[in-house]
This record gives structure tokens, sequence and C-alpha cells, in this order.
């Protein structure tokens, strides 16, 4: 029965870990001075991406860094979204720890997770970023 309930126990505690998805509407908006990319429109056509990160208490004592096509679009905090205006075609949308971190929030810049999507003319998507138990980052696409 005690290993029962440990078990129980290790189960509930590792599942608490893992983040929450966010409800865009309701989460904060990235501050100006941590966006960094994507903001203002494009010549040609475009799209509009929504990037709501997940809460959590997992990584909450850092910004994770969002990068599109390789340029970082913004550092983003536990509970916040951004919008982005993307050009249409094949983009990579890759996500890891904060480039500009230091300390505990420093380690593994290294390790991030990536992701493709295409987008059209006029097209609205959401994703949101998650963290598993195991600290891993990953892009989802999430409803609007």
């Amino acid at each position: 029965m005690k290993i029962q309930f440990a078990v129980l126990l290790s189960v509930l505690a590792l599942s608490a870990c893992a983040t929450k998805p966010m409800d865009h509407a309701r989460a904060s908006p990235v501050p100006t001075e941590r966006l960094a990319g994507f903001q203002k429109p494009i010549d040609g056509p475009s799209g509009t991406l929504v990037l709501t990160r997940d809460r959590g208490f997992l990584g909450s004592g850092c910004y994770y860094g969002f990068f599109i096509n390789n340029e970082l679009a913004a550092r983003i905090d536990n509970s916040e979204t951004a919008t982005f205006v993307v050009p249409v075609g094949e983009l990579v949308l890759r996500v890891g720890r904060d480039p500009s971190g230091r300390a505990l929030c420093g380690m593994d810049k290294e390790e991030w997770t990536q992701r493709e999507t295409i987008f059209r003319e006029g097209e609205k998507k959401y994703f949101r970023l998650s963290i598993d138990p195991n600290g891993k980052t990953d892009i989802q696409r999430a409803d609007p």
C-alpha cells in the first residue's frame, strides 16, 4: 500500500510540474522591450502568428527565446503572449532558453525545439510554448 501511494504521489508531482495551456486572450502581452522582430507590416503578402507561453511553475523564473527563421522575435515570460507579422511560405519556429539569460537562466542555451509551418496570405495561426516535466520546450498549434 505504501508503494502504491508513493507511486501515485510521484505521478501527481511530475504532472503538476508540466506547464498548462494559457488562454491567449487572458495572457499578458510581452512588453515591447522584449519584442525583437516581426512587429511591423512587411512588403508583400503576410500572415499573423500568435504565440502564447503556458502558465506553470516549471521554467517560470526565466525568459525563453522565440525565433522565426533563425531571427530572434521575442523573449517571452510565463503566461505572456505576442503577435508577429510573418511572410507567407514556410517558416521555421524555434524556442529555447533566453539567449541573453544569465546564471541558471543561461544554462542549456544550445538545447532548443524547432517546428516548421506554412503560412498563406492573410492567415492567422496560434501556437503555444510549453515545457514538459523534464524541462524540454515545445511549440504546438493552439486553438484561437
